[in-house]
């Protein structure tokens, strides 16, 4: 058995580690590529997919505002209901309670 000496363990050290790392980076490198693939395809066959036409879009555009306007309605008349169902709930609730705290002061 032979005895190493301390820079002959450094210089080994040095090696593997620097093996590793090429194998990491080489490893690294191709991931990268793959991902830098499949992205470009999966574009192009979304870019395939999706034509749309600058009259369909023009349309698009000038319809925006009567759909925010018809979004706003829409949100408006479901407040209303949820605040109609909260105030019968708030009355119901209120005249419960208010039969409690008369039988509370009854005598029987």
């Amino acid at each position: 058995m032979t005895n190493l000496t301390n820079e002959q363990i450094e210089d080994i050290v040095d090696k593997v580690i620097k093996k590793v790392w090429e194998r990491v980076l080489a490893f690294g490198l191709l991931l990268v590529g793959a991902f830098i693939l499949i992205s470009l395809e999966m574009s192009k066959a979304r870019a395939d997919e999706v034509k749309t036409t600058p009259k369909e879009f023009v349309e698009n555009v000038v319809a925006v505002p009567g759909k925010v306007v018809n979004h706003f309605q829409n949100e408006w008349e479901d407040i209303k209901v949820y605040q109609a169902n909260g105030w019968a709930d708030m009355k119901a609730q209120f005249g419960r309670n208010k039969e409690q705290v008369i039988n509370l002061f009854k005598k029987d």
